[in-house]
């Protein structure tokens, strides 16, 4: 038993000294790490109503869109917008506040908001891609759909670089 564990001390010394000026050449991995920035923007549009026709005189959208863009291309964010009639002069129209997701190639806008214009709540459903959003409001009050048609100028968020 004392002959094994002298063995073992003897070998574990040798051993020791072998590597002693060995260094291990460092392994190559590859770590990527999402990054995430903030994109602020400021935007004005013009909205056509699908409603029953579809007018020729567009109404005015003013908003700001605040994003969270990662480097996955995956986004999130929030929209507050309001519409000005140009119809028959110029007039307050509606307000709305957004829940933006999705890509930046393809945004999805979910809110509500509230409409002067026909006294009622509003609950908003859109899809948007560079310059175009599709959507519908449903007037709580009235219990109707008005799809809208809007060209803004907002384009696709900007890439992300990985770090």
């Amino acid at each position: 038993m004392k002959f094994k564990l002298s063995l073992m001390v003897m070998l574990f010394a040798l051993s020791v000294n072998a590597f002693a000026g060995f260094v291990a050449p460092p392994i190559a991995t590859t770590t990527t790490t999402s990054n995430t920035d903030t994109e602020n923007r400021a935007y004005a549009g013009l909205v056509w109503s699908l409603k029953d026709k579809m007018s020729f005189i567009p109404d005015l959208t003013l908003g700001f869109r605040s994003l969270r863009v990662k480097s996955s291309n995956s986004v999130s964010g929030g929209d507050i917008s309001a519409r000005i009639k140009l119809n028959n002069g110029i007039a307050f129209d509606s307000t709305r506040l957004s829940y933006i997701g999705g890509d930046r190639d393809l945004l999805g806008d979910i809110g509500i908001g509230y409409s002067k214009t026909n006294a009622s709540f509003l609950g908003t459903l859109a899809v948007q891609g560079p310059y175009l959003k599709i959507g519908s409001d449903y007037e709580l009050t009235n219990h109707q759909f008005v799809p809208y048609l809007e060209v803004l100028t907002l384009d696709k968020p900007n890439k992300v670089n990985r770090r």
